[in-house]
């Protein structure tokens, strides 16, 4: 039969470290969860260690800087892995080219900050779609816009 954990407490103690989802898990987009906080903060008290996971298009500090906005506290987490900073270093390494269209909003323009891992940074220029080599889709340009709006201009 199927256990049912009702507290991360219940299981903790068979981890080193916890990968911990942000939306959902940690708070709701807007507040934090506080029973999720205070779980994580008693897990790393016994030396767990918790990364919290994003696929926010954007970089580790970016999500830092948004997360203390909203309330979460630094003490329940150890550092955050972010699918914006993974998409970043593959462009900065060449993945898409040097010249791309982005499609986004202006919010997520820091994207093409300079990121710090990577040797040897390929140039990035944004440039209109007939020049591009690549595409960076990190979202749409207006959320509550109908996808249809924007087929005509990727045929």
């Amino acid at each position: 039969m199927t256990r049912i954990i009702t507290a991360l407490g219940e299981i903790s103690s068979q981890y080193d470290a916890l990968f911990v989802d942000l939306w959902g898990c940690l708070h709701d987009g807007v507040h934090p969860f506080p029973e999720a906080v205070t779980a994580l903060q008693s897990y790393r008290k016994t030396g767990g260690k918790v990364v919290l996971l994003t696929n926010a298009p954007r970089s580790r500090t970016s999500v830092q800087q948004q997360i203390e906005g909203m309330g979460v506290p630094d003490d329940c987490w150890d550092t955050i892995a972010s699918s914006g900073d993974s998409a970043r270093a593959a462009m900065f390494r060449g993945a898409v080219g040097e010249k791309v269209w982005y499609i986004g909003p202006d919010s997520d323009l820091s994207f093409f900050d300079p990121i710090h891992i990577v040797e040897n940074p390929v140039n990035i220029q944004r440039v209109p779609l007939e020049q591009a080599e690549g595409i960076v889709c990190v979202g749409p340009f207006d959320p509550h816009a109908d996808p249809a709006v924007m087929r005509p201009e990727f045929l």
